[in-house]
């Protein structure tokens, strides 16, 4: 679990692990609002606070920004709210973007801190001993049924430090070669085999990029939809793991699909940020 605050006036959100780190992400967000409050003359910075009467005045600039910060963090250190998931803001029952590269370090911790959460874990990787080193390394105890669905065969010798029988976990895996369709049912056949009701669930797609490259826009686009369909039948939450700069028609595909996404988050220096 994490801790949020949300600006009360733009559509900002973060999430930290730790809640002391937030003193420096909602520092610097509201100086970026009250820029104006901070004015430098006569060889001297001041800044007024825009929600008290406190001003200040001194010779050092950079101690006169880091004061000024942790001044305004200290007005809204109340709304700082702990014990939170990313998916609560969707309510666990939507579909999430992630901007970032679904190979990459960055996006390992929000990977794990959405299916940390879930009683089912389903993601669709091409690496799956990625994913399995992330779990492992990151969760006291993995999902109650964790289904790990691999383009690409999964090689045991590459974890053998990781105790599979000490975990309800599946490898399953696939055809590189199946099409958008026959993915999607056997994500939906994974999902009648293994979910309880009642139970949180979590589908990562780390494929987004090689479905659209193996396919037209239109059936990339029906591919998330008919998915995202399906999960809101069990009640979860679906990740796409994307990087849009990387390729102009998973651009394209996200504009079609942005009215099904109902949340996009970045990771940002380990914390977690809502993108409008």
């Amino acid at each position: 679990m994490v801790s949020r605050w949300a600006c009360d006036r733009c559509g900002f959100v973060a999430w930290t692990r730790d809640r002391s780190e937030m003193a420096d992400v909602t520092g610097s967000h509201l100086l970026a609002h009250h820029s104006d409050a901070l004015s430098k003359s006569d060889f001297r910075v001041s800044w007024d606070c825009p929600y008290c009467a406190t001003a200040k005045t001194a010779y050092d600039t950079d101690g006169a920004v880091a004061e000024f910060k942790t001044h305004l963090h200290e007005h809204v250190v109340d709304r700082i709210a702990g014990g939170t998931h990313v998916a609560d803001l969707v309510g666990w029952d939507g579909v999430v973007r992630v901007d970032a590269p679904a190979a990459g370090d960055e996006a390992d911790p929000l990977r794990t801190h959405f299916h940390g959460a879930a009683g089912l874990a389903v993601a669709v990787t091409p690496t799956p001993e990625r994913l399995v080193r992330a779990l492992d390394g990151a969760l006291d105890a993995w999902p109650r049924r964790t289904v790990i669905v691999s383009t690409g065969e999964y090689d045991f010798e590459a974890t053998p430090d990781v105790d599979f029988e000490g975990r309800n976990a599946e490898i399953v895996e696939l055809d590189p070669r199946l099409s958008p369709d026959e993915v999607g049912e056997t994500v939906s056949r994974i999902l009648d085999a293994n979910h309880e009701p009642g139970e949180r669930v979590s589908l990562e797609v780390s494929v987004f990029h090689q479905i659209v490259a193996a396919f037209d826009v239109e059936r990339a686009v029906a591919f998330v939809r008919m998915l995202a369909a399906r999960l809101g039948d069990a009640g979860g939450v679906l990740q796409l793991y994307v990087d849009a700069d990387a390729d102009r028609n998973v651009a394209t595909v996200l504009n079609f699909l942005d009215e099904t996404i109902d949340l996009t988050v970045a990771v940002d220096d380990g914390r977690f940020v809502r993108r409008p």
